[in-house]
């Protein structure tokens, strides 16, 4: 139980959505011996039971308190899934596997601000800014990844962050507008505001 609430953690953490969670953990429990397994799974918690031939069954609830999107480790931990379903493969196999996973390569931030610059150009360009709001965009997208790492090294609760940061980035996109290539400011917002909506979990 403990193992499935790890991965199911780990995988809604990366981006899964809760409908692949639940499917995920009632697979692997059936293949461990449950015979009924009851998942319920949203954003920010996972409550899991299982039953077992001798009628005796345990439940554990898990919260969820970070979220993030991580596609390379969401591909190794639905591998690693499957395999756990086709093998059976003893706790000391799946627990080192998964410790594989969890070291895995990470972005940089320099790497994660280009990233982030990159994607509100595109998003301001493709809402129908001009090239001058794409490139006045970019500063404001670098300049959310910096203000989300500075908040997340305070602890910063998500929705304080992501509220400072839309009212951090709205003055800067008025300061480009006012000051730098920006022309059209409700442009080169909207292209900076899809930073912060957390879209895997609306969709």
């Amino acid at each position: 139980l403990h193992t499935l609430l790890e991965l199911g953690e780990s995988m809604l953490a990366d981006g899964a959505d809760v409908r692949r969670v639940e499917q995920t953990l009632t697979r692997m429990g059936l293949a461990y011996g449950a015979v009924r397994m009851d998942v319920f799974v949203i954003t920010s918690s996972i409550v899991l039971t299982m039953c077992f031939p001798d009628e005796t069954s345990v439940t554990q609830t898990r919260r969820i308190v970070s979220y993030g999107t991580d596609m390379w480790k969401l591909d190794r931990l639905n591998d690693l899934s499957r395999r756990i379903c086709a093998t059976r493969p003893s706790f000391d196999v799946i627990d080192q596997e998964y410790e594989k996973i969890l070291k895995g390569p990470t972005y940089s931030p320099a790497m994660q601000c280009a990233v982030y610059a990159m994607t509100a150009g595109a998003f301001a360009i493709f809402f129908g800014g001009n090239l001058w709001d794409g490139i006045a965009s970019l500063f404001v997208g670098a300049l959310i990844r910096v203000t989300l790492y500075a908040f997340a090294k305070v602890h910063m609760k998500a929705i304080f962050s992501n509220i400072l940061c839309s009212l951090i980035s709205g003055m800067a996109c008025i300061l480009m507008c006012r000051v730098g290539p920006g022309q059209h400011v409700e442009m080169i917002m909207i292209g900076n505001i899809m930073l912060l909506i957390p879209g895997i979990m609306l969709t």
